[in-house]
């Protein structure tokens, strides 16, 4: 699949089949895509990639963030069997990088997995309540002094295979 096709292609995701498994070889190369990303400074250090299969991990997240936002119970996830989370470090060369870097970082993995037939979604707000649990980021081996900031979740849909959009140009531009 050429880059521009991926890119028309690509929609979130938010029905996946929570039992069609995504193998090892595309979860790796869609990890591979993200590292690849451009990070401010070349500071690689300053992120850090979890990546979790658990039903029982996500379920006990799920719990945790409609607690935290008093909310009942939902699957923030839609049923993704991999959700990779971003964490970025407490340390930053610049206020608000961490989210320009984890945004490149989760592109290239959403592209990436585009390209492989692997549906995905961007995910934030979520992950923002599960920013604010210290036990589950430790349960989760997020390293000390960083913060989940964002996550992809790549799965199977249920509803089948995204059509591709017209590449239009559909935000404010000037040119000069």
């Amino acid at each position: 699949m050429q880059t521009l096709e991926a890119i028309a292609i690509r929609k979130s995701t938010r029905d996946f089949n929570p039992d069609k498994t995504v193998s090892d070889e595309i979860v790796d190369m869609v990890v591979k895509a993200g590292c690849q990303a451009p990070i401010g400074a070349n500071k690689r250090e300053s992120l850090h990639l979890t990546v979790c299969r658990s039903r029982e991990i996500l379920n006990e997240i799920n719990r945790s963030v409609a607690a935290a936002m008093n909310m009942d119970e939902r699957d923030f996830f839609y049923g993704a069997p991999v959700v990779i989370f971003v964490s970025a470090s407490q340390e930053q060369m610049a206020p608000g990088i961490e989210f320009a870097n984890t945004a490149c970082v989760i592109e290239n993995m959403l592209i990436a997995a585009t390209d492989a037939g692997v549906d995905n979604i961007y995910l934030w707000g979520a992950v923002q309540g599960l920013s604010q649990n210290k036990e589950m980021c430790a349960k989760m081996g997020i390293p000390e002094g960083f913060k989940p900031v964002s996550a992809a979740a790549i799965g199977y849909s249920l509803s089948g295979n995204a059509q591709p959009r017209d590449l239009s140009v559909s935000l404010s531009v000037n040119y000069i």
